[in-house]
């Protein structure tokens, strides 16, 4: 019963954000403009890829992106401009009323809307077909694949041909031709390979996983026209990092910290650890679980403690996939409250902090949290909306219970 519920909200609000867009459509041609949608997939990287995309654009562009609003009802909601403050029946009942007056009062149209699309499973509604039901984006950008949601696939092949349905399926195909898996499954025959590209910026440092994001938005940039240099430049101007993607924080006792806080995979995680080893400062890597990676799930952790091994002169680590998988050099942790008292005791002054993992009962943003020099600076961290923090202190409690 709920499963049907579920399904017939989902196709109430797509019906009304496929309307959303065919007014955009039609506003734009009064305008003799077309409408271009780029759609991003990856199992890393879609939201830097989406902000660096966006900011190649010069001011005389209207672009609008679904800020990480990937899944099957993020996506569509994107379209409309609703989002739920707190996911209950309240909230969905809201939007069930607002969908129809969005649609009739909301004029507002744009040149480019980019996309993030991100997929859970092979299974509709979570499968990428579903999301081309809702929008079938002219220019797909395919990063990569890895073993991120694994569980809910049978193979990394799998994976790797439900993503690739965006790219085959548009006019223009921007992949990264580096992963074999995206090159092999890629069967679009208007490829522009991806050159991934270091962009240096004068306010903050960025781990070489960028350049993969980077070279995705200067090929966008060719695409439209738009000079490499001065799509550079617009980048250096325009780019910001999303909360706890690698963001550089300053910690306690004089510690800068590499909050990554947001989310965690083997691609992602590995990136960072060698970003870590570049630092001269002793260096202490926090690292929870990587969920949803399936049969890869022991030796994805291995391969990351080994990692860390080599980059880290300490080891921390939080939930129960690394305390089952990770060695005895690591100190384990059930939970982000337990680590942080013990980090706060080993910091003596001038270390390097990496924090990362992923999303769910592991929250390691509220590590970080504990640690900052300025504790105003959590609003630079991520899911401290009234929601997160109500449903973390929940968490916490039901755990200390």
């Amino acid at each position: 019963m709920k499963k049907n519920i579920s399904l017939l909200v989902l196709n109430y609000i797509k019906f009304f954000a496929k309307l959303q867009l065919s007014k955009v459509r039609f506003i734009q041609k009064i305008k003799k403009k077309q409408l271009d949608i780029i759609g991003i997939t990856g199992s890393a990287g879609k939201s830097s890829t989406l902000i660096a995309c966006k900011s190649i654009f010069p001011k005389r562009y209207k672009i609008k992106t679904n800020n990480n609003c990937n899944s099957e009802s993020g996506l569509p909601l994107s379209i409309l401009n609703l989002k739920p403050n707190n996911y209950n029946f309240f909230d969905w009942l809201s939007i069930i009323v607002l969908s129809p007056i969005r649609y009739l009062t909301n004029w507002q149209s744009y040149d480019v809307l980019i996309l993030e699309m991100g997929i859970d499973s092979a299974s509709w509604p979570k499968n990428m077909e579903y999301l081309l039901s809702i929008v079938k984006p002219n220019i797909g950008i395919f990063l990569n694949v890895s073993s991120v949601h694994l569980n809910n696939f049978d193979s990394l092949k799998q994976i790797a041909q439900e993503k690739a349905k965006l790219v085959n399926q548009a006019k223009i195909a921007i992949i990264n031709n580096q992963d074999k898996l995206v090159q092999k499954y890629t069967k679009n025959k208007n490829i522009i390979n991806v050159t991934p590209t270091k962009i240096k910026f004068t306010n903050f440092y960025l781990p070489d996983v960028y350049q993969i994001s980077f070279g995705a938005a200067l090929s966008l940039a060719q695409v439209f026209n738009i000079k490499a240099s001065d799509a550079i430049k617009n980048i250096q101007e325009n780019f910001s990092l999303p909360p706890s993607r690698s963001s550089i924080l300053e910690g306690i006792k004089n510690t800068t910290i590499i909050d990554s806080s947001y989310n965690s995979s083997p691609i992602a995680c590995s990136e960072l650890l060698k970003f870590l080893s570049n630092f001269k400062s002793k260096k202490i890597a926090v690292l929870g679980d990587m969920r949803e990676i399936g049969h890869t799930t022991s030796e994805e952790h291995q391969k990351i403690y080994q990692q860390a091994l080599k980059s880290a002169d300490l080891i921390i680590s939080v939930g129960s996939e690394t305390t089952k998988y990770f060695g005895d050099k690591s100190q384990k942790f059930d939970n982000w409250w337990t680590a942080a008292e013990f980090l706060k005791e080993k910091i003596t002054g001038g270390e390097t902090i990496l924090v990362k993992g992923s999303q769910n009962t592991i929250f390691l943003e509220e590590l970080v949290k504990s640690i900052l020099k300025n504790p105003s600076d959590s609003k630079k961290i991520c899911r401290q909306s009234p929601y997160w923090l109500k449903t973390k202190n929940k968490f916490r409690q039901k755990i200390n219970s």
